[in-house]
């Protein structure tokens, strides 16, 4: 019995001292200071194909543009996008990819987004076994993959300013769900806002002035967690606009995200 208890307290020192290597490492590489790793740079191309379908990049500091682009490199290292039958432009749209996801974590010290373990990328529409259904992206948390059709993930990206992008929408998903399952600040920051969203769902006035401007999709109204995406997206693509219509929302996702979107620079327009 004794040699029984002593194994058990052996394995269960090795496994908590793996545990602390990992969180030990998973941290480093966060913040950047994993020896191990170097981290490769963007090239011009890249930081120009990001520019060309993510305006936002555009209004960052240099200090935020340093913090994004290593990010993006960083993201892309870790992620496994799987690409099914013939996508084109596979580099493109993994870059593409990691950018959304950094871009929607710049203020939060976790980006990688760990609700999110691979992605799959289809040619177009797909036919999903789990909700017998056609889709064209869709986000599945209990397996932590996010899917995605590379028509529409192109067509999001190739009109930066319509309020319609998949990864945008898909991506808000994931993070909810990571943010959610965290036990710190910014988790908790985030689900205060999550719940003020849901209170503002509920509101008569917001639903009216919603139904009037027509600013929102009404797709938006299927529940919290898609409004929420839904709006993310136009947060991201017409923040201008959306703070005209819903000065108080924006501030609250703004709050959510720790991210202020800049207006655009001159000749960009929103």
């Amino acid at each position: 019995m004794e040699i029984i208890i002593e194994i058990l307290t052996i394995f269960l020192v090795i496994s908590f001292l793996v545990y602390l290597l990992y969180v030990i490492y998973y941290t480093l590489d966060l913040f950047f200071l994993n020896p191990f790793e170097r981290i490769p740079l963007l090239t011009e191309i890249e930081k120009k194909t990001i520019a060309t379908n993510l305006p936002f990049y555009l209004t960052l500091n240099k200090r935020l543009k340093k913090r994004f682009e290593k990010r993006v490199t960083r993201f892309r290292q870790r992620k496994k996008i799987i690409f099914h039958e013939e996508v084109q432009n596979k580099e493109e749209i993994t870059l593409l990819l990691s950018a959304t996801g950094v871009m929607l974590t710049l203020g939060m010290a976790d980006f990688l987004i760990l609700s999110i373990k691979r992605i799959l990328i289809y040619p177009s529409s797909y036919y999903s076994r789990i909700s017998k259904q056609h889709h064209h992206g869709e986000y599945h948390p209990r397996l932590k993959t996010l899917v995605l059709s590379a028509e529409h993930l192109r067509e999001g990206f190739r009109i930066p300013n319509d309020s319609l992008n998949p990864a945008v929408h898909e991506f808000a998903h994931a993070l909810s769900f990571n943010v959610a399952n965290k036990l710190n600040i910014r988790s908790f920051l985030f689900m205060i806002g999550m719940g003020s969203i849901k209170r503002l769902l509920k509101q008569p006035e917001f639903i009216s002035q919603w139904q009037e401007n027509q600013y929102f999709r009404e797709y938006g109204r299927t529940n919290s967690h898609e409004f929420f995406a839904v709006a993310v997206e136009s947060f991201v693509e017409t923040p201008e606009a959306f703070k005209s219509h819903f000065p108080e929302l924006y501030k609250t996702l703004q709050f959510m995200l720790n991210m202020r979107f800049y207006r655009l620079p001159d000749g960009i327009k929103n």
